[in-house]
C-alpha cells in the first residue's frame, strides 16, 4: 500500500510544531510559576509587617476598650486577598454586653460612641507613630459623661507617659472633678461680653505645672 508523500510531510511538520509548542508551553509555565513566586514574595514582604503592625494597634485598642468594660477590635480586612487596593482597616466595637460586635459606622453606633472609638483608635496609633505633638479638637463633644470621663482619664495617662508626644486637647467645656496630672498645663481662653474676672474662676481643681496636655476652654 503506497503512502502519499504530502501526508508524510504534513505529519513530520505537525510533529515538529507540536514539539515546539510543547517546549514553549513548558517555558511559559515556568515563567508563570516564577512570576507567582515573585508576587508571593513581594506580597509577604509588605503584608506580614502590616499584619504585625495592625496586631499591635489591635492590642492597644482592645486594651483601652477592656478598661471601659467594652469590647473593641481592629483588623486588616479585604474581601479578596488578591485585590490589593481593597485592603483596609476594620474597626469593630461593642458598648453593651447584650449586643454583638459591629463595624464602626453611623448605622450601629451613636455619635458619642463613634467619638469614643475614634479617640481610642488615635491613642492606639500614637504608641506606634512618633510625632512632635498631637492636637485633638472637641473630641469629647457628643459623649455621655461616663465615657467622656473615661476617655479623658485615658488621654491623661497616655499623654503624661515619659518620652511621648506633647498633647493639645481643645474643648469648649469639661466635666467637673476630672483627674489631672502634674505634667499638664491648663490654659483658659477668656472671651465674650459676659466674661468673668479670672479671680472668680475656681482653679483649685487644676494642677498647672509642666507641659504635655494643653486644655483650652472658650
Amino acid at each position: 500500500m503506497g503512502l502519499n508523500a504530502s501526508v508524510v510531510e504534513d505529519y513530520t511538520r505537525r510533529t515538529r510544531e507540536i514539539e515546539v509548542k510543547t517546549e514553549e508551553l513548558s517555558q511559559k509555565k515556568k515563567e508563570l510559576e516564577d512570576y507567582k513566586q515573585n508576587i508571593s514574595k513581594i506580597k509577604q514582604d509588605w503584608l506580614t509587617p502590616l499584619k504585625h503592625l495592625v496586631e499591635k494597634i489591635n492590642e492597644q485598642f482592645s486594651g483601652f476598650f477592656s478598661s471601659m468594660q467594652c469590647v473593641g477590635e481592629v483588623d486588616l480586612h479585604t474581601e479578596n486577598e488578591e485585590d490589593y487596593d481593597k485592603y483596609g482597616i476594620r474597626i469593630r466595637v461593642k458598648f453593651r454586653s447584650s449586643t454583638q460586635l459591629h463595624e464602626l459606622n453611623p448605622h450601629h453606633q451613636s455619635g458619642g460612641e463613634r467619638s469614643v472609638s475614634t479617640m481610642l483608635y488615635l491613642m492606639a496609633l500614637q504608641e506606634l507613630n512618633r510625632c512632635p505633638f498631637r492636637v485633638v479638637d472637641e473630641i469629647n463633644q457628643g459623649m455621655d459623661p461616663v465615657n467622656e470621663r473615661r476617655v479623658f482619664e485615658m488621654v491623661v495617662r497616655t499623654a503624661c507617659k515619659n518620652d511621648t508626644s506633647q498633647y493639645f486637647f481643645i474643648t469648649p467645656k469639661l466635666l467637673q472633678n476630672l483627674t489631672y496630672a502634674d505634667k499638664m498645663t491648663v490654659l483658659f481662653v477668656y472671651n465674650g461680653p459676659c466674661m468673668l474676672e479670672p479671680t472668680k474662676w475656681n482653679l483649685k481643681a487644676f494642677h498647672r505645672r509642666r507641659r504635655r496636655v494643653a486644655i483650652a476652654t472658650e
